[in-house]
């Protein structure tokens, strides 16, 4: 259990502290993830900066890229598809 602070200066630095520690768990969350999985099917969790977790990012991202652009397929205003319909 945590103590209670005593006096004005260390509620100051407890509330200081909270604050801090909500900060970082918000920037850790944003931050994209990289988990590989074994072949028997095991998450591992590939930390950030280390080898190859940039390339698979990039990766990714160009994935995503290409599944948006296939799923909009261009379509015409309706203005011009009522005046080709015979």
């Amino acid at each position: 259990m945590k103590e209670t602070p005593k006096g004005a200066v260390a509620r100051a630095t407890a509330v200081a502290e909270g604050v801090a520690a909500a900060v970082r768990r918000r920037q850790r969350e944003r931050e994209p993830r990289v988990t590989l999985y074994t072949a028997p099917g095991h998450p591992q969790l590939l930390a950030p900066g280390s080898k190859g977790h940039d390339r698979i990012l990039d990766l990714a991202d160009e994935m995503v890229g290409l599944v948006e652009g296939a799923e909009a397929p261009e379509r015409k205003p309706r203005r011009a598809a009522r005046r080709e319909t015979p």
